[in-house]
């Protein structure tokens, strides 16, 4: 799983919890922050995600790749993965950027359809993020978009994954996975909804009181 946030602090509290790969971020998220963009992005990777995502700016296809050219040699370690609006500039840039850096993992966003989601796969997208909470604002059903993605990448032995995101609460993160997304980019409101639960802590406070009364102390 991803948490989708630029919060050092959740990210970190989250992180001790094992389940989290990575970190993604897009412009929105990074504009909260303090701090210029390489420097929230330094102090993310300082973290030591598995993977961090940025998106590119801009809305043509040059605009996209000359910020790449300067996310690239800010990022001289090569420990940035690339998120790419896929737009037609946008399938474009992914297959410059491919085509420049194989091995950087590029992750397709903004995607409200499945024929989205199969020609960015196409075009050699290793992630897809389907806008789950978005395309159910605007009537369109998300799951039926991610079986029909993950049919089109299963069918064809791609190496695609659908990285699931856009989400309001925990049951879409569900309904998600259970369509086929291989994994979600969480919020850190969504995720807390998911590992703290009312009715789990309220037990737990009463076998706390019943465990303090009969043992007195922990390790007894």
């Amino acid at each position: 799983m991803y948490i989708d946030s630029n919060d050092i602090k959740a990210i970190g509290s989250f992180w001790k919890s094992g389940f989290l790969k990575g970190v993604t971020t897009n412009p929105t998220i990074l504009s909260t922050g303090s701090g210029s963009r390489f420097k929230q992005l330094q102090d993310l990777l300082a973290l030591e995600p598995t993977e961090l995502f940025v998106q590119l700016l801009g809305t043509t296809s040059e605009e996209m790749f000359a910020d790449y050219e300067a996310i690239k040699t800010f990022d001289a370690n090569h420990r940035l993965s690339i998120k790419i609006p896929v737009t037609q500039a946008g399938l474009e840039t992914i297959t410059k950027v491919k085509k420049d850096d194989p091995e950087r993992a590029i992750l397709g966003t903004l995607i409200y359809s499945a024929d989205q989601g199969i020609l960015a796969a196409a075009a050699g997208c290793d992630y897809l993020a389907p806008y789950v909470n978005r395309m159910l604002n605007n009537a369109i059903d998300p799951y039926k978009a991610i079986r029909s993605m993950r049919t089109f990448i299963d069918a064809r032995g791609y190496k695609t994954k659908i990285m699931a995101a856009s989400f309001k609460n925990s049951q879409q993160v569900i309904d998600s996975l259970e369509s086929g997304a291989h994994t979600a980019t969480i919020p850190p409101d969504v995720l807390n909804s998911m590992l703290n639960k009312d009715l789990a802590l309220q037990a737990l406070q009463v076998f706390e009181a019943d465990g303090q009364a009969l043992f007195g102390k922990y390790g007894a």
